[in-house]
């Protein structure tokens, strides 16, 4: 069955093309006779300037966009979410501030990232928060390197298997050190385990309620299952359960 819709649609199409093909030929052969090089630039930007100024604007625009892309979304030291605390924990704050000199990370390299403007309970439900769908993007792309929240409700994120298993290779040293803080979640996948595994480390004594009040109860610390920054995350452990006296460092768990 025909359709003069289309079929019109496709004359007009060839029509448009063909005067654009005899427009380009035409002013081709003008510029091509216009004998001296100045007035034949001076003669292309007088008519075309509005083009050429579109065409570098679009190829700026598109290297700036995979520029942000590769390094805002991915170049970071470290990217922590404080969840569900109004506490001033975000950059710049003194708990930011203390890790980055404790760290001694090099901020024109790369960037540490604490970002406290997340609220959502997972065990309450999350669909539709966007915090959480916020929380999804940057763990399912590997941006995530830890995130804190109450006990309880990091034992149910646990489920969903964007927390690391911290039984994982990657994660042995602080096994070593945090493996008696544990926290268990049966994964909702059943293939993966149908037992507990840890995805969480208990830190209600840590100083980030002791002395930074980012917490009023208890709470907990995982790292992001995709994270490729562990050590980072490994570092701020150390960090915020090192005790000072004096000139000395001590460090308990």
């Amino acid at each position: 069955m025909s359709c003069p819709g289309a079929a019109h649609f496709f004359q007009n199409n060839q029509v448009i093309m063909s005067r654009l093909s005899q427009w380009a030929k035409t002013e081709k052969e003008k510029i091509s006779n216009i004998p001296d090089n100045g007035k034949r630039a001076a003669y292309i930007w007088e008519y075309y300037k509005l083009w050429i100024i579109g065409i570098v604007f679009l190829i700026w625009f598109v290297a700036f966009s995979i520029h942000q892309y590769t390094t805002t979304m991915h170049d970071y030291w470290c990217y922590m979410m404080f969840n569900n605390t109004y506490a001033d924990a975000g950059n710049g704050s003194d708990i930011w501030e203390d890790y980055v000199e404790y760290t001694g990370y090099d901020l024109r390299e790369k960037a540490v990232e604490f970002n406290a403007q997340s609220y959502f309970d997972y065990k309450k439900g999350a669909t539709g928060n966007s915090y959480f769908e916020a929380f999804v993007a940057y763990a399912d792309s590997g941006t995530l390197d830890g995130i804190t929240m109450e006990k309880e409700s990091l034992a149910a994120l646990g489920k969903t298997g964007r927390l690391m298993d911290l039984n994982s290779e990657a994660c042995a040293s602080i096994k070593e050190k945090y493996g008696d803080r544990f926290i268990y979640s049966v994964p909702f996948d059943e293939e993966y385990s149908t037992e507990e595994v840890p995805v969480g480390i208990d830190i209600s004594d840590s100083r980030l309620i002791t002395e930074y009040n980012v917490y009023a109860g208890d709470c907990a610390l995982a790292i992001g299952a995709l994270s490729e920054n562990v050590e980072a995350v490994e570092l701020f452990l150390d960090f915020i359960f090192e005790k000072k006296t004096g000139d000395k460092l001590w460090f308990f768990s």
